[in-house]
């Protein structure tokens, strides 16, 4: 039975009242023996941000007396935005603060932990129209700034929850569940920013917490890169995929089928690290019935959102360089002919590419990989390149070759391939900065 409170938080430009009906659900579902709590908090400000409403978050959950300083004394259930809320506040006040973790179990619906491909929009002004009108015009912008797609703070939260020495997200410490929908919306003016892969408002691959770190650091010439994965402390995450349900409606376990009350529930009552395993494994079954190798609908085929970040050895942004996908020669035959393998690539399967707007360093890929595992049939073999324009005539890149264009096969090494279905990959590539000689010269006396 439940033991904990819950608190439950709403997404962007959303508020309390959304959530009463869910609230209803589990106190019909025997959760009426404990509290709980619909937080309210402020997005459309265009001052606040995210940390803001973390430190706001924690100041409300002392004032109202929840056990927030007892390991495990509440579940949390968030919803899209509310996702970045509560793991700023569990990453900010407890990880690095060495402090034991305030959380039980830790639901997310369709949370935006990579990102919306939304996200900048709600920056432009017909989002101002659409969510600012009752706020003076404003719309968030910080918010946004953090929701947008390859934005520098859902990479550092990342590297901050997920990768290094401690993270919270093990069963034995904070029991942590994604849960999203494939459909996208099916009616209204939302039906204009549907996208494969997705919930109408978050990809499956955004939504999921489970993500990979690679660094890949070029040199000069013909050295070769240096490949390492990030090393983590975090665990694999539940993810579960509904094929019926969208953004909305992924919060309304009391309608649709009776799959999501029950995953649910059955979530916010695991009692140990085994009965965790097994609940992973069921989620993993439902993702696998919903994005299928060979799915019936363009909806239901798997993404993945590579997030490449560019910097040099010095420590800057490159904020203007390309990345190309093309298959690797068999022959020097082959060096003739078009690469119709890479037209494929750029022209249908990599279906998004989004430059962060304040840092366009940070870059956005969304592939879909159902589309390139049918391309790569017979062993076809993917390369990648990176080339970065020249600053100016004294001070320019080189990723490898004298061309300043490097390569590397796509699957780089066992362990180390770029392609992970339905997650994030966080690439960081450094390349080297190169100065002509005219820049420095000394002369003798």
């Amino acid at each position: 039975m439940p033991a904990a409170p819950v608190v439950i938080l709403h997404g962007y430009s959303d508020d309390r009242r959304s959530f009463v009906p869910l609230s209803r659900f589990l106190k019909d579902k025997g959760f009426h023996v404990v509290p709980i709590y619909l937080g309210d908090y402020l997005t459309l400000e265009d001052a606040i941000t995210i940390p803001d409403l973390a430190k706001a978050f924690d100041a409300a959950l002392r004032a109202t007396g929840l056990p927030v300083d007892q390991a495990g004394g509440l579940d949390l259930v968030v919803h899209s935005t509310g996702s970045l809320v509560a793991r700023e506040w569990m990453t900010r006040f407890y990880l690095e603060a060495g402090r034991k973790c305030p959380v039980a179990h830790y639901l997310m619906l369709a949370p935006a932990n990579h990102g919306s491909p939304l996200g900048h929009l709600g920056k432009t002004m017909f989002g101002r129209i659409v969510k600012g009108w009752k706020t003076g015009f404003e719309s968030g912008t910080q918010v946004l700034n953090s929701l947008e797609l390859a934005s520098p703070y859902t990479w550092s939260l990342a590297r901050r929850d997920l990768f290094g020495d401690r993270s919270f997200y093990r069963p034995d410490v904070c029991m942590a569940a994604v849960l999203v929908g494939s459909r996208p919306y099916q009616s209204g003016l939302r039906r204009l920013v549907d996208k494969n892969g997705g919930d109408g408002t978050v990809y499956v691959c955004t939504a999921n917490l489970n993500t990979t770190g690679l660094s890949v650091r070029f040199h000069r010439q013909t050295q070769p890169a240096e490949v390492s994965v990030w090393p983590g402390a975090a665990r694999p995450i539940a993810l579960g995929v509904f094929p019926d349900r969208d953004h909305s409606t992924i919060t309304r376990p009391d309608t649709g089928d009776a799959g999501l009350g029950e995953l649910v529930v059955d979530f916010l009552t695991l009692a140990s690290p085994a009965a965790y395993a097994a609940y992973r494994q069921r989620c993993d079954r439902l993702t696998a019935a919903t994005l299928p190798a060979a799915p019936a609908a363009d909806i239901y085929h798997t993404y993945q959102n590579l997030v490449a970040r560019v910097t040099d050895d010095l420590g800057y942004p490159v904020p203007d360089y390309f990345l190309e996908f093309y298959e690797a020669p068999r022959t020097p035959r082959d060096n003739l002919r078009v690469d119709d393998l890479m037209v494929k690539v750029h022209a249908e399967i990599l279906e998004s590419v989004h430059a962060c707007t304040n840092d366009p360093s940070f870059r956005s890929l969304i592939f879909d990989l159902t589309d390139l595992n049918r391309a790569l049939a017979g062993g076809r073999k993917l390369m990648f390149s990176l080339s970065a324009a020249p600053l100016s005539g004294i001070v320019g890149y080189s990723a490898g070759a004298a061309n300043d264009i490097s390569e590397l096969p796509v699957d780089l090494q066992p362990g180390q391939s770029f392609w992970r279905p339905n997650q994030t990959v966080l690439a960081d590539l450094i390349v080297e900065r190169t100065q002509a000689e005219k820049a420095f010269r000394l002369y003798r006396a």
